[in-house]
């Protein structure tokens, strides 16, 4: 959380940043909410980049930094504003196990150097075989 009590999105554009006040990838229960940048018109493509292509049933593997990793299926691929953000649904700590992927997306206003909605990928959890 920044200053301002607003997700802060890490500087690095390759890098994913978890929202730690939530569950962690890999919970029984709630959603991990993972957010990044899209891009960067300095330094090209972020590691979010793809989920403006993702289609349901694509799988989405996180691997925690102790090295363990979980599968997730996307099961909605959503373009929101980010006026219309549905926070209190996309930070639930209660619920089934689900992923949520968070980037900027639609147009870009270059005067205000900030794109006009949000990409929103939900996923949940594979089961292990």
């Amino acid at each position: 959380m920044d200053a301002d009590r607003q997700v802060d999105v890490p500087a690095d554009i390759t890098r994913v940043g978890w929202y730690r006040f939530g569950p962690r990838p890999g919970s029984t229960t709630g959603s991990a909410v993972l957010v990044g940048h899209v891009d960067s018109a300095a330094q090209g493509h972020g590691a979010l980049w793809p989920l403006g292509e993702a289609e349901v049933d694509d799988v989405v593997e996180v691997e925690l930094s102790d090295g363990t990793a979980h599968d997730y299926r996307v099961v909605a691929r959503e373009l929101i504003d980010k006026e219309e953000l549905p926070t209190e649904e996309i930070f639930a700590d209660h619920g089934p196990p689900r992923l949520t992927l968070i980037t900027c997306g639609g147009n870009f206003d270059s005067k205000i150097t900030s794109y006009s909605h949000n990409v929103v990928v939900t996923a949940v959890l594979v089961e292990s075989p």
